[in-house]
């Protein structure tokens, strides 16, 4: 059975933030213009992507090696990751000397590896995408005795991420909705469980790929369910079954989780790489991407977009770019 979160309150939210500040930046809230034109609507980022390795992940991370008793840590801490939540733990783990191995499905961008590596993790490939990763290191990590410590279905990580709500609610007051991507859940439902304690009016909607839905497909089915297949570029957020812990807290407090295309994806990075000159990795875009599907024009308050990383291989840089200009030279 999945234990429920309690509700919490604000002086439960001041404590996680003050616990593990130090550790993460507080990134900033910008106003898009050109969002803000054409959807009438004030549209305000929350970027990510400027966050200590390049993604919000260290936030849940922090928190989780905060709460684990030193005498469990000292074997060492295991996950397994498509890049982001590996980056996290890994700069987490070396913060406080603890030896942490990552592993990676095959296709994990070479960006996100350098920097792992680079952060004092070994890095172990395996796996033909992350659910097969997340088996392989679980394995590993009860043969070894060490702990075992999810990208998202995990109570300490999703307290972690209250920390996002907990700023985005501060720096601008009663937004009338935050979108936010969706891969196994963790990061919105910290927004959504700050939420409820700063601002109980916004509305909170989940963003994810259209080849990886698996949050939307549980949803549909009213149960949990593990996508047969998941295919998308999108590396951040390519997860074929969402979370315990994370699909009960979205189910009862995330408005509406919508779909978005590899096509829109890109437009969408494309946008926000020559409107705005941010560098967004396709599953941090996908929160602008599904604006379209918002009925936003004449709506009360602003919205907010999370950007949730920023980690991408250049080499898709180039083809994303490369196929604009292709498709605009045969308009």
């Amino acid at each position: 059975m999945v234990e429920k979160f309690s509700e919490f309150d604000r002086m439960e939210l001041d404590q996680i933030y003050d616990k593990i500040k130090s550790n993460f930046f507080q990134t900033p809230l910008i106003y898009a213009e050109f969002l803000s034109k054409r959807y009438e609507r004030d549209i305000y980022l929350k970027l990510e992507n400027f966050q200590k390795t390049g993604a919000f992940k260290i936030r849940g991370n922090s928190y989780k090696l905060a709460e684990l008793p030193s005498g469990r840590l000292k074997k060492g801490v295991v996950t397994a990751s498509s890049g982001n939540h590996g980056l996290g733990l890994s700069l987490a783990a070396r913060s406080k000397d603890v030896p942490a191995r990552i592993f990676v499905p095959h296709k994990t961008p070479q960006t996100k590896i350098d920097k792992i590596r680079s952060l004092g993790a070994e890095i172990r490939i395996a796996g033909d995408n992350y659910d097969e990763a997340v088996k392989i290191a679980k394995n590993f990590a009860a043969e070894n005795e060490r702990v075992y410590i999810s990208s998202f279905d995990d109570q300490d990580i999703i307290r972690g991420n209250t920390t996002l709500g907990y700023e985005i609610f501060t720096q601008l007051p009663e937004p009338g909705a935050v979108v936010a991507p969706i891969g196994g859940g963790g990061g919105i439902s910290g927004i959504s469980l700050a939420r409820n304690v700063f601002s109980s009016s916004t509305l909170i909607y989940g963003v994810e790929a259209g080849g990886a839905a698996s949050m939307r497909n549980s949803l549909q089915k009213t149960r949990i369910e593990s996508l047969a297949e998941v295919d998308t570029l999108a590396d951040g957020i390519k997860v074929a079954r969402p979370g315990d812990l994370t699909f009960e807290i979205v189910r009862e407090n995330v408005e509406k989780v919508f779909a978005v295309s590899e096509d829109e994806m890109k437009e969408s990075f494309r946008e926000l790489l020559l409107e705005a000159n941010l560098t967004a990795e396709l599953a941090g875009a996908v929160s602008v991407a599904a604006l379209d599907k918002l009925t936003l024009s004449g709506g009360e308050g602003p919205v907010v977009c999370l950007i949730s990383g920023g980690n991408i291989d250049r080499e898709l840089i180039v083809d994303i770019l490369s196929e604009l200009d292709s498709s605009q030279k045969h308009q």
